[in-house]
């Protein structure tokens, strides 16, 4: 078999810590295995829309909104492409608007990647009945509907296995 299994990856970030944590596994991942890897951020610009219609937002609202999200987006995308550099990998980021999920797997369609990560959730320590094995709907519709295999990072250790990489 002369083709790699995989070749290019998209992980999406959102700057909780399970995506930086995914995002360390990703750069592993790609620098450990010579992959291509796209990180890529969402502006929720469906749900904005939905909170104008609702009169929650008002379009100025909505507009200063969308800002924020995206120089947030450009913030996080920044951070996980140094976290890249310093491990010696190019990567490629992107900034998208839409509804996130659709988004997300029109990217990695796009992008013709073999694999989408997805940071997982982490269970509280303090909360030891709450369930961390339920997928949100984001989650269901990602897993559901993408086109390539889904990895759910769920690693305990990743910072300091990425510190040490």
């Amino acid at each position: 078999m002369s083709e790699k299994f995989y070749s290019k990856i998209v992980m999406a970030i959102n700057g909780e810590i399970n995506s930086i944590h995914g995002a360390m596994y990703a750069i592993m991942m790609a620098k450990s295995y010579n992959l291509q890897l796209k990180f890529v951020y969402v502006i929720d610009s469906a749900t904005i829309k939905y909170l104008g219609n609702n009169q929650v937002l008002i379009k100025s609202e909505q507009m200063e909104y969308a800002e924020s999200l995206k120089k947030e987006g450009e913030s996080f995308l920044q951070y996980a492409k140094e976290l890249a550099l310093s491990k010696g990998l190019e990567v490629e980021t992107e900034i998208r608007e839409g509804t996130v999920f659709k988004e997300i797997i029109k990217c990695a369609e796009e992008y013709e990647a073999d694999l989408l990560i997805l940071g997982g959730r982490e269970k509280d320590p303090k909360n030891r009945f709450a369930k961390v094995n339920v997928f949100t709907a984001r989650e269901n519709e990602m897993l559901s509907n993408s086109k390539c295999p889904v990895l759910i990072v769920q690693k305990n250790n990743v910072e300091q296995q990425f510190r040490e990489f």
